[in-house]
């Protein structure tokens, strides 16, 4: 299982800290941290920006030039991602209170030991892993990776005889293995559906209906089959419903 882990603080012996002791609890959990990173706070919030959603796991630090770690989180919420969990790593405890208004998972104060760091970790893991409903494993080449249900627009079949998939994310894709029908089926109680064979897409993403193709939210174009136009249509419209009436 791939984690997207990101660190930001403008002393490096701190990264190089946190990096070492993310490499020795991968090793002992067989788990993948793909680490990124950043001693200034607007690089990060720049990346982030770029490609929302990236990371599942954030070192902060909360003294930081220019933009605060409070503030940086803050930010980072209103992209909006209420997915990441948020660690602030600090030398002033006094700052604990805030990083509740920014849905903080943890706080921890300099200088952090290893063994601290790994009862943290642990608890981290076990609130990704009990929340799996929110999220899905894909299969890729190399190793598997989880990412947020919300990000997946739709999964396209790329080659049905050697059942090669496309995952279509917000901001990237992602090359799989496996059957339309097989993910139709883990994923229907999701909100899921498949429009057209080959397709299976999250209605939740769906833009506009054209005749007989569906404009999902990224302006990507799907084919849509008879047989399914009404079970769609009746959804998208029962969604603009509740949308007026909120109105």
């Amino acid at each position: 299982m791939i984690l997207k882990t990101g660190i930001c603080d403008d002393e490096k012996e701190v990264i190089s800290t946190l990096t070492k002791y993310l490499e020795h609890y991968e090793f002992a959990n067989n788990i993948d941290f793909e680490i990124a990173s950043f001693t200034e706070s607007r690089k990060l919030l720049n990346y982030y920006n770029n490609m929302p959603g990236t990371f599942h796991i954030l070192f902060l630090d909360v003294e930081m030039p220019e933009i605060n770690g409070i503030e940086l989180a803050n930010k980072i919420r209103q992209t909006p991602d209420h997915n990441v969990h948020i660690i602030f790593v600090s030398s002033y405890p006094e700052y604990m209170k805030d990083s509740f208004n920014v849905q903080a998972f943890q706080y921890l104060t300099k200088p952090v030991t290893e063994q601290t760091f790994k009862v943290e970790m642990n608890k981290i893991i076990q609130d990704i892993t009990s929340t799996m409903s929110t999220k899905l494993i894909i299969p890729t080449a190399e190793e598997d990776e989880l990412i947020f249900l919300d990000d997946l627009l739709y999964i396209k079949s790329i080659d049905s005889k050697k059942k090669r998939l496309e995952f279509i994310l917000k901001e990237r894709h992602i090359a799989s293995h496996g059957t339309i029908i097989e993910f139709e089926k883990k994923l229907f109680s999701s909100g899921f559906v498949s429009p057209s064979p080959g397709y299976l897409i999250q209605l939740r993403h769906l833009h506009f209906i054209r005749k007989n193709e569906l404009i999902l939210c990224n302006n990507d174009v799907i084919p849509l089959s008879r047989r399914k136009e009404k079970l769609i249509r009746d959804y998208f419209n029962e969604q603009l419903l509740t949308l007026a009436k909120r109105r």
